[in-house]
């Protein structure tokens, strides 16, 4: 049975959380106080409704979490009435831990399923009488597939119960006091009382036809628990136990702040007795509710590949000659919008936007493609690539380490732009070429002074490689500390002075951020450089978003280390990036080995001296011949930026992503749950590169998975970004809709013991993860008015007729 006997940790800190120990404080604390009351409400309410001629036979619990409502469903309905009772849940933790609760006769003829999503559940139609949800139904984002699905499992005749949160001053409190001391409040309350007004769930009953013959779908129904100060101090643990700064503090830091929000909660609450309102909700399925089930359309893309056939030569000038009606219809919203577009940015080039298409990108247009990952990796112009061929179809390049005169002399070139570019000079910084911007965090990670006593301050929002170098500062003795991000996905400001004030200035320690982010395109604030080298850190810049359309200027900045990858600001070469280093912050580094061309001398049994000289400044972190053949390349594509103007590039990479973004912000489905088509993540657009990240929302308000979006528009040739974006800490936050999600999906899979599991279960099924739209060299108005075409044809459809369609449609 139950156990209700107190259990403390001595120090509630020391705890290690876990899923497994967050469901065993659930069930011990909360479910003899909340879920156990409630329970017995929702069994009454279920008895009265019970008619003689017309007893239910079945019942199934969803979200049934540690058991308690189900032990009153069992022992008050099941077993002396003889019904076949049911319990699932998302978690597997939490079954495990109601099949060791209940008891032995509970377990034998109640059937328990985990990994059943309550919007997409393995049971056939028409196959339960009643369905009971006990505080489940704040949680799933889908609330519209949910009701459908309640629809489809229930018979004619079948009824629905469930209980969400009106008001809870516990979380409540909690919710405010995370907020107050740690800057952002805890998700996990936020969820749980997201349903305070019950218009989300009511309403998505009523346009399933769950409502009718129902007199009230919402009932408030108070009561008040008490809890003591072991309790609710375990409580505060368990809600802000998943904020990243709280989630790092040492045990007696913790302890502090659970002592002090212990003492705002007794001024708040001095009784210790906390009141609750919960809704009770109530639907039922009649034949008619029944016989209305009719699937979505599918998308209809034809707009959207007649739009691409289109040459663009007729798309910007239809007046040249008579168009057909359709081609005519085809054509006139673009226009529209197009004017529209040109009036909202009257700086922005048309003319010379489309001549820079037609000279150095015709490629896009031959091939009908609108590519739009510029973050990836942007597209090389078609003069940057004839020149390096013919510099090295016509030059003699020898090794570098051979004296070649060519070789040194591009590579004297290709130096001198990146300190022109960079605005440094050569006494303060020293250029390192890498492979790429990876290579060039990771030079700094595996040669950084780390010790006992350093710390390594990371933003969640980071790429990464740029996370990857914790595992070095691990290795020798250092602490890694992660800096969160506020709504916004912008670094928390008061997490960060928090982090850097606690810096022991006795020990070398690295902030690394990125000045944009890869995956929001957030602008993070620069400020942080020197306040972190005021508080004894070195700073490592990881640039590689940022400068393809922006100048980290380095008169003004003066980052100790900058990653930059070339690729990403010119297109080519590939396998080309560099490590911008001053040299004061480079002589503090040790390269962990040597290499050709790092040293001038090595001893070795031959010798009767143990001696090892490395060459000067960066040549000693040389790991063989560098790229040579990239240097004439590097230097012509900073030259190209320069001609084409980067505050240019900037302004009219931006105005496109800002007008997509808004006219994606417009689209909402006209049936089912009438909510909009897009989400999108980062903060407002004056704090944002050229990119929208964004995930798409089908007619029932379930998510679009990004995979299948992606796939879509691939097939009708556009290019665009899924996933993570190799930004796992930022596009967490953003796409997971719950806290403790991320957990559930774990957990729900159990192990996740391969790249292949996870990308498979988690990944691509759109639970974590989005799509990432980026404008840069060479995109037009006709590329981001062909993704809006594309998110226009989603509306008032949902993902399983978009895979059909998907499947059905022949190979582009």
């Amino acid at each position: 049975m139950h156990n209700t006997a107190p259990h403390h940790c001595k120090t509630v800190s020391e705890q290690k959380w876990s899923l497994s120990t967050f469901m065993e404080f659930y069930e011990r604390v909360l479910g003899p106080r909340l879920f156990k009351p409630y329970g017995e409400l929702l069994v009454r309410e279920i008895r009265k409704d019970i008619r003689p001629d017309a007893p239910p036979t079945s019942i199934l619990e969803v979200a049934c979490g540690t058991g308690r409502i189900t032990t009153h469903l069992y022992e008050d309905l099941a077993r002396p009435l003889d019904l076949r009772l049911v319990a699932t849940d998302l978690s597997k933790i939490a079954i495990d831990m109601a099949k060791k609760v209940v008891s032995e006769e509970l377990r034998r003829d109640v059937t328990f399923h985990s990994d059943v999503d309550m919007a997409d559940m393995p049971f056939a139609d028409n196959s339960f009488d009643i369905i009971v949800c006990g505080f489940g139904l704040m949680f799933p984002p889908d609330k519209a597939r949910v009701a459908r699905e309640f629809k489809r499992v229930l018979r004619p005749g079948g009824k629905i119960y469930g209980t969400v949160f009106h008001y809870n001053e516990l979380f409540d409190l909690a919710r405010r006091q995370s907020q107050k001391h740690f800057g952002t409040p805890s998700a996990i309350m936020d969820a749980a009382l997201s349903l305070t007004d019950p218009s989300a769930i009511t309403r998505a009953f009523s346009l399933e036809g769950l409502c009718r013959g129902v007199s009230e779908v919402a009932t408030s129904c108070p009561l008040s628990f008490h809890l003591d100060d072991p309790d609710t101090r375990e409580f505060l643990f368990n809600a802000c136990i998943l904020l990243e700064e709280f989630n790092q503090c040492d045990t007696l830091t913790r302890e502090g702040y659970l002592d002090t929000m212990l003492r705002e909660f007794h001024e708040q609450v001095p009784t210790r007795d906390y009141q609750v309102k919960a809704w009770l909700l109530r639907g039922q399925v009649d034949q008619a509710c029944k016989e209305s089930v009719a699937p979505s359309p599918r998308p209809d893309f034809s707009a959207l590949s007649a739009f691409r056939q289109l040459a663009p030569a007729l798309v910007e000038n239809p007046a040249d000659r008579p168009l057909p009606l359709a081609e005519a219809q085809l054509l006139r919203p673009y226009h529209a919008m197009k004017a529209a577009f040109l009036a909202e940015h009257p700086a922005y080039p048309e003319a010379e936007v489309e001549a820079l298409r037609g000279t150095e990108f015709s490629r896009l247009d031959a091939l009908q493609e609108a590519y739009l990952d510029h973050v990836g990796g942007t597209l090389a112009p078609e003069s940057l690539l004839a020149q390096d061929y013919q510099v090295l179809k016509s030059t003699i390049l020898g090794n570098p380490h051979t004296g070649s005169k060519s070789s040194d002399a591009a590579f004297e070139k290709a130096r001198a732009e990146i300190y022109r570019f960079f605005r440094c000079a050569p006494e303060e910084y020293e250029i390192i070429f890498t492979p790429n911007a990876s290579g060039a965090i990771r030079l700094v990670a595996e040669s950084f002074p780390f010790e006992s006593g350093s710390e390594v301050l990371l933003t969640k929002d980071n790429h990464t490689s740029v996370h990857g170098l914790r595992e070095y500062a691990k290795s020798k003795g250092a602490s890694v500390k992660y800096v969160p991000l506020d709504k916004d996905l912008l670094i928390l400001d008061s997490s960060m002075r928090r982090s850097l004030e606690k810096l022991d200035p006795r020990h070398p320690h690295l902030l690394a951020y990125p000045a944009q982010s890869n995956a929001t395109g957030a602008r993070h604030d620069l400020k942080w450089i020197p306040l972190a080298q005021e508080k004894g850190a070195m700073v490592l810049c990881d640039a590689a978003a940022l400068v393809p359309q922006s100048r980290l200027d380095c008169s003004v900045h003066h980052p100790d280390f900058i990653a930059i990858s070339f690729y990403k600001m010119f297109g080519h070469p590939t396998g080309a990036g560099c490590l911008l280093a001053r040299r004061s912050s480079l002589r503090k580094l040790t390269p962990p080995s040597f290499a050709g061309g790092a040293v001038c001398y090595y001893s070795g049994p031959w010798s009767p001296t143990d001696r090892l000289l490395h060459r000067d400044d960066g040549k000693r972190f040389e790991v063989g011949t560098p790229n040579y053949a990239s240097f004439h390349a590097i230097a012509q594509g900073f030259e190209f930026l320069s001609r084409l103007g980067l505050d240019e590039l900037r302004a009219r990479s931006t105005a496109l992503a800002r007008w997509l973004e808004t006219r994606l912000l417009e689209l909402r489905h006209d049936i089912k749950a009438q909510t909009p088509l897009c989400r999108i993540y980062g903060p407002p657009p004056e704090h944002k590169g050229a990119t929208v990240m964004l995930n798409f929302f089908d007619c029932y308000n379930a998510v679009f998975p990004h995979a299948l979006v992606k796939r879509t528009a691939e097939s009708f040739g556009i290019t665009v970004r899924n996933g993570c974006f190799c930004n796992l800490g930022a596009v967490q936050q953003a796409t997971y809709t719950t806290a403790g999600a991320e957990h559930c999906e774990l957990d729900k899979t159990e192990k996740i013991l391969d790249c292949k599991t996870f990308d498979d279960k988690i990944l691509n099924k759109g639970n974590c993860g989005a799509i990432r739209v980026s404008f840069g060299l060479g995109s037009n108005f006709r590329d981001a008015y062909r993704f809006y075409l594309f998110a226009r044809c989603l509306l008032n459809t949902e993902g399983a007729r978009l895979a059909d369609t998907l499947a059905d449609a022949p190979v582009n």
